[in-house]
């Protein structure tokens, strides 16, 4: 039987394979942050947000992305604001930031991130 063992991941600066940074963003003034997340969560839930899935699987794969990757006090705000009712921040808001953090980890920023 064939046996697996997890690779062992070094910090660039020391030489080794190149980690994804953790991308900060504000958010009407409130500073989060989402985490860099290993090559299997982003691969994972790249795919599951791809343009073949439905619309509700993206829509799905896409919180599941922030599920992931805030940090508990950015997931908190995150929450409360996407569900609360009387908030303006909705889901084509959680998209832009999703586009943005895509981007930074891809390497390819395409600006400054703000919906104005």
């Amino acid at each position: 039987m064939r046996e697996f063992t997890t690779s062992a991941k070094v910090a660039k600066q020391d030489g080794g394979q190149k980690k994804l940074p953790d991308v900060p963003f504000k958010l009407d003034g409130v500073e989060m942050v989402c985490r860099a997340p290993k090559d299997a969560q982003l691969a994972y839930l790249m795919a599951a947000a791809s343009s073949s899935r439905t619309e509700a699987d993206q829509v799905a794969a896409v919180l599941d992305f922030f599920e992931q990757t805030l940090d508990p006090k950015s997931l908190a705000v995150f929450r409360k604001r996407l569900l609360n009712t009387d908030d303006e921040f909705d889901f084509t808001d959680a998209m832009g930031i999703f586009t943005h953090v895509c981007e930074e980890w891809s390497g390819r920023p395409t600006g400054s991130g703000s919906a104005s």
